[in-house]
């Protein structure tokens, strides 16, 4: 009896935020893992959906960094609400398109729903528990979140490939009418916060761009950002073309390696949770490099299908712990009035960024070979632990946080 007295009753505010991540996940992995088939049964040509996605890269570079000014100024809670209904909106069109035309307008619409929450449900969470006085606590939250989304969007994965078997569409027009109760749930459920909400917006916008362009310390945040995108995305675009075309495995296989390529994904979000409560989240992202180093290392030097699987594990393992990481110390070093907006701003960078990465990857694959593609994603892992280094010395050399105008 007195253990159940003594239990200690879960954060309110956390479970708000685990409600917002899973919700995400659900509504993201029903639309992923049919969208590009979806495209394909309406007519699309290949090279049609590669100017689809093309468009949606392009789309979300250009609304993420100004929808974290917004979202900054006229409070977090209402930029997911737009957000969660504006995504709906996109995602109920996509439904309906039949040209390539209306699949940009749509995608468009996605983007922007997407940019309006991306990073601020993290935002939101940073400052109610800074309200608390547990600001700490988010060095359990972030990476448990990473995980249990990563086991839910295995599932609803599963379920897809169910539900598409007899109702092609149905996924789809489920993410939509997710999104649409999830932006009504959250309007009535969550309390506001705020960032700088006292500037104009034009103000804001061009105040924090010549932050990002003048403080060294943010210019290394990006060039990370940007950095980091390279490994993640030469593996995601490369690993199901290396499976069928050169280890000559069947396409029956890709479902199952998906799953356990998630299951690592998860493990290493989850250990990372484990490793915060020891070392510094800067150091962390370092260690996590190192293993994305040696996968790709090993995958560019071996072609046998043991190597494949032992050199992408190490990947998504290491990816898993970056993420984790990343998510804790990058808050912390980011003023919270404007912590949307510098969080969005990465996003942006990355996006802008990933546009470029396929085109090099394909290029690489074509021209050169797959092996000179894991030797890329090897440099852009090198290249972020560098930026890495740099950013935990200078985090050293200012006892912790470095000197960010916040005013």
């Amino acid at each position: 009896m007195g253990r159940i007295v003594g239990r200690k009753r879960p954060n309110a505010t956390v479970l708000k935020y685990y409600f917002i991540i899973l919700l995400y996940t659900c509504i993201d992995k029903l639309y992923g893992t049919v969208y590009v088939a979806h495209m394909s049964e309406k007519g699309l040509t290949s090279f049609q959906v590669g100017q689809v996605l093309a468009a949606a890269s392009l789309a979300l570079s250009l609304f993420d960094y100004p929808t974290g000014n917004l979202a900054d100024k006229f409070g977090r809670k209402r930029a997911m609400v737009f957000g969660f209904a504006i995504w709906a909106i996109g995602l109920l069109a996509f439904v309906q398109a039949d040209i390539q035309a209306w699949f940009v307008v749509s995608i468009v619409f996605w983007a922007a729903g997407i940019s309006l929450i991306s990073g601020t449900p993290q935002a939101w969470l940073v400052d109610e528990l800074s309200k608390e006085g547990k600001p700490d606590l988010k060095a359990k939250v972030f990476p448990r979140a990473d995980a249990a989304s990563l086991m839910i969007g295995a599932a609803v994965a599963l379920l897809c490939s169910k539900l598409v078997a007899d109702h092609p569409s149905f996924p789809l027009l489920l993410a939509g009418s997710l999104a649409m109760a999830a932006g009504a749930v959250l309007l009535f459920w969550l309390q506001e916060n705020y960032g700088d909400k006292h500037i104009s917006f034009g103000r804001a916008v061009v105040r924090n761009t010549v932050d990002l362009m003048k403080e060294p310390f943010l210019r290394m945040l990006m060039f990370r950002a940007a950095a980091a995108r390279i490994a993640f995305q030469t593996f995601v675009i490369i690993w199901q073309l290396y499976m069928i075309k050169e280890l000559q495995l069947p396409a029956a296989y890709l479902g199952v390696t998906m799953a356990v390529f998630m299951l690592v994904l998860a493990g290493g979000n989850f250990l990372a949770g484990i490793i915060l409560q020891r070392l510094d989240g800067v150091s962390v992202s370092i260690i996590s490099q190192t293993f994305i180093a040696l996968g790709s290392l090993t995958m560019a030097f071996s072609t046998t299908v043991i190597a494949f699987y032992i050199g992408a594990c190490l990947i998504e393992f290491g990816l898993g712990l970056d993420s984790s990481a990343a998510s804790v110390w990058v808050h912390d070093v980011i003023p919270s009035e404007r912590r949307a907006t510098y969080i969005s701003a990465m996003y942006a960078v990355g996006s802008l960024f990933g546009f470029l990465i396929p085109l090099a990857a394909g290029y690489i694959a074509d021209s050169f070979g797959y092996r000179y593609n894991w030797l890329f994603a090897c440099a852009g892992s090198l290249l972020t632990m560098g930026l890495s280094v740099k950013i935990g010395s200078a985090l050293k050399s200012k006892g912790g946080r470095p000197h960010v105008h916040s005013g």
